[in-house]
């Protein structure tokens, strides 16, 4: 079946918009920089300058936006250009656009902000005239950042050896606490594809990537199975950037993918902090409130808070996980 979800054509307003970013006090959550909130201001409201077809080593294709001139080479009126993999060409700010199905995303987006203080920008827009033309469904944009590379290479073997390991053995460029803070990340929202591609700690649905790949059936040698998307950036090695995050919502408690803690010894002590003293649904309330397109596009406060109640119930599970398994918790830097 002919995939329709990035037919498009050139927009027609290329004019910015009051964006989607609202304010319910004088002031943005103290979590947000005012970095961050430029980042999301721009990218709720930008006007469209151009718009690229870009395809990445195993990624699905993309859009680019150019939100402030127009992608070198490529004259008005005709925005759309591909990039046949070779690195895309932005000049100013530019925004990567995520189909309409992916706005699992934000709720991720707006969680790893509030509790793990990391710098992320991805807005909802409205993206009619972007997508199918008859189609005005909020999708995620996200800030294009050009210097993400691959941090290491690692199968789940060596990821374990390195995890046993308080020096960064195994994978030198990377804080140890960084693999504490991305198992956490993937668990409270069930982001398997990037440590459990295989899908062999849970029970997979047929729609699952790992059964339609038939990858749930390779589970007898786990340790040679490949990592993906451990990336950093150039100029921050030490830091991991979370990326492709397809965070599942409606798996129940009882299939949960515990493979994913597997071998972390110890777990942000500021971000349990927040888990236990349940303030978590009080911060996310705040951060999901600044972004209408995605608030109103989960169907209001209503929406948001069951999309909440499944990261609260999670978080219970994990605070038992971690009294049963004597997980420690330690002071990790931002």
């Amino acid at each position: 079946m002919e995939d329709t979800s990035l037919k498009r054509r050139v927009p027609q307003d290329t004019h910015a918009r009051p964006g989607s970013i609202r304010m319910y006090s004088q002031s943005a959550p103290p979590w947000f920089s005012t970095a961050d909130m430029d980042a999301l201001r721009f990218l709720s409201g930008s006007a469209v300058a151009g718009v690229s077809d870009i395809s990445l080593p195993g990624h699905p294709p993309l859009l680019l936006f150019q939100g402030t001139a127009f992608v070198s080479g490529t004259p008005p009126g005709d925005t759309h250009r591909e990039t046949g993999g070779e690195a895309p060409v932005c000049h100013g700010r530019c925004g990567l656009i995520k189909r309409p199905v992916d706005l699992t995303i934000q709720n991720i987006i707006h969680f790893t902000t509030s509790s793990l203080h990391r710098q992320v920008h991805c807005p909802g827009q409205v993206c009619s005239g972007v997508f199918v033309p008859t189609d005005s469904r909020a999708c995620a944009v996200l800030l294009w950042d050009p210097s993400l590379a691959p941090a290491v290479r690692l199968t789940w073997g060596s990821y374990q050896r390195a995890l046993g390991h308080q020096a960064e053995w195994g994978c030198p460029t990377i804080h140890h606490s960084e693999w504490s803070k991305l198992a956490l990340f993937d668990f409270l929202l069930q982001v398997y594809d990037r440590l459990d591609r295989n899908c062999c700690g849970f029970k997979p649905r047929r729609e699952d990537l790992c059964v339609e790949k038939g990858l749930h059936r390779e589970c007898a040698d786990q340790d040679s199975v490949d990592l993906v998307h451990i990336v950093h950036r150039q100029g921050d090695p030490g830091r991991l950037v979370f990326i492709d995050n397809k965070g599942y919502f409606d798996r129940d408690e009882s299939n949960l993918d515990f493979k994913l803690l597997e071998g972390i010894k110890e777990l942000p002590e500021s971000a349990i902090a927040v888990l236990r003293s349940r303030r978590l649904r009080e911060k996310l309330l705040q951060s999901l409130f600044l972004d209408e397109a995605y608030w109103e596009s989960q169907g209001g406060r209503q929406g948001i808070e069951k999309l909440i109640d499944v990261v609260e119930r999670r978080a219970k599970v994990l605070l038992t996980y971690i009294n049963a398994h004597g997980i420690k918790l330690a002071p990790m830097g931002n």
